[in-house]
């Protein structure tokens, strides 16, 4: 199978899956630098782990998630609007860093008109910035309201917060994020996991040693485990023939 190593700080994330017999694997490991993933025709898991990984690569403890939202008075009517507002709005914040001697601004934004059940609501922005003063970032905002509050990190880190901003993320240019952020690299291996080791994790995903002894100096978090829709439970093969794995783990600081 061909294992994907993410390692993004206190996090890592591994995919594995199996790849056909005519791809040629890598004999040793090998470090691939993912590209930012356009808005069209990609598949929307492979967008939300991407962006999960590009926070916990660029995001710490201190750092601050932001919602901007607009008052009557201020209403956009078009997306172009809201980019404008965005962008005068990281303008204020850069400026602003610069006076106080701060670190340049990192920042990423989604722009969504829905609530977390899909119904239809006013526009809104969800954006998490690098470490500043609370009450700036919030004084910043001139089109209506706004909240800001630190980055509350768990076991999986910020994925709940980063999954709800992707989730919302409908279209054309709905998300954006500053110029210069790492980016997701994957290590990637097709000697860790055998067949032997694939099938120990079908058939016991929550088997914490195991996995802590596979990747030393790890906590275990947890492993998913996919099917395919065309996959035969009985079938001893299985793990050959599209089963994919998601491990999470995690270390502190």
């Amino acid at each position: 199978m061909r294992q994907k190593k993410y390692i993004c700080q206190n996090y890592m994330e591994v995919e594995a899956f199996h790849i056909s017999s005519r791809i040629r694997p890598f004999r040793r490991s090998k470090k691939i630098k993912e590209s930012t993933p356009a808005q069209r025709n990609l598949n929307e898991k492979k967008k939300q782990r991407f962006f999960v990984r590009l926070v916990h690569l660029n995001f710490f403890r201190k750092d601050m998630y932001v919602d901007l939202t607009y008052d009557k008075k201020n209403i956009p009517e078009t997306r172009t609007e809201i980019l404008r507002d965005i962008k005068n709005y990281i303008s204020r914040l850069r400026r602003w860093r610069k006076k106080h001697g701060l670190p340049p601004l990192k920042y990423i934004y989604v722009i969504s008109n829905c609530d977390q059940n899909g119904n239809k609501v006013r526009y809104h922005v969800h954006m998490i910035i690098n470490n500043m003063d609370r009450d700036v970032a919030e004084q910043k905002w001139n089109k209506g309201y706004v909240n800001a509050e630190r980055l509350q990190f768990n076991e999986y880190g910020v994925e709940g917060k980063s999954l709800y901003m992707m989730r919302q993320a409908k279209g054309d240019r709905s998300w954006g994020c500053s110029l210069g952020l790492k980016k997701p690299e994957a290590i990637v291996s097709d000697c860790k996991i055998t067949g032997a080791i694939a099938r120990k994790i079908e058939r016991n995903p929550e088997d914490r040693e195991f996995f802590e002894k596979l990747y030393p100096g790890w906590t275990f978090t947890d492993c998913i485990v996919h099917y395919p829709e065309d996959c035969n439970s009985e079938d001893d093969n299985k793990y050959l023939n599209g089963v994919r794995f998601l491990i999470r783990m995690r270390r502190y600081e």
